[in-house]
């Protein structure tokens, strides 16, 4: 999980009444992988899908809270337009924010480990917050009017690079959602995990959620 994402989460608003885990589970369209390859070093492993939940409109700020069982809890999105544009952000190890942003085409996903998880990751529910934009989102008008869309490269100008990294800013987002609003668009989230038993946390004990059901949850978070 690389630092993508920095500065505040966005203006608060209102939460809506939970959904039930299994209220958007993944229906035709584009379709999550069963497992999640990692590579860490000479350690190569694959995590299992154990929760995943479709959705079918874009423009709108989701929650999705889930209950990890190891440290390398991995998450990806979907599309079912894969030139959508697609943000995720989540907490990293010292409290600051994480996450990616770009095309859906693209790697839309990543994993923690135990350097980048933060120290209650075991302890408690974790969540993550995903937006999804239409292809044709004014990304670049809005990423040069908010904060100039400044490459790292001066020769490529506000390419799709330095607007991947313009939608980083939650003021980029929140233009965007105000100018979009609401559209029809499929898309969905995968969580994945090692088994519950699999992994113990670092003093020996079993990992917090070990004998009990994996708890997943998504709410919409603004709009």
């Amino acid at each position: 999980m690389n630092g993508l994402l920095a500065g505040p989460s966005g203006t608060a608003e209102p939460m809506v009444a939970q959904r039930p885990v299994d209220s958007a589970q993944v229906t035709p369209g584009a379709q999550l992988p069963e497992e999640f390859p990692v590579r860490l070093g000479a350690d190569t492993f694959d995590l299992p899908l154990v929760h995943s939940q479709r959705f079918e409109t874009e423009g709108v700020t989701w929650t999705v809270t889930f209950t990890p069982s190891s440290f390398f809890t991995g998450y990806k999105v979907v599309c079912d337009d894969p030139q959508a544009w697609v943000v995720i952000s989540h907490q990293l190890k010292s409290g600051e924010p994480g996450g990616t942003a770009g095309r859906c085409s693209g790697s839309m996903g990543g994993h923690h480990d135990r350097l980048s998880a933060p120290s209650d990751w075991l302890k408690r529910p974790q969540s993550l917050q995903v937006w999804v934009f239409p292809a044709d989102a004014p990304v670049r008008e809005v990423a040069e009017a908010v904060t100039g869309c400044r490459s790292i490269r001066k020769s490529t100008g506000c390419d799709e690079m330095a607007q991947s990294r313009a939608l980083a800013h939650p003021k980029v987002r929140e233009r965007l959602l105000a100018e979009i609003g609401e559209r029809p668009g499929g898309w969905a989230v995968g969580i994945y995990d090692r088994p519950a038993a699999a992994e113990p946390v670092p003093n020996g004990e079993s990992p917090a959620g070990a004998e009990r059901p994996t708890e997943n949850a998504s709410t919409p978070t603004g709009r």
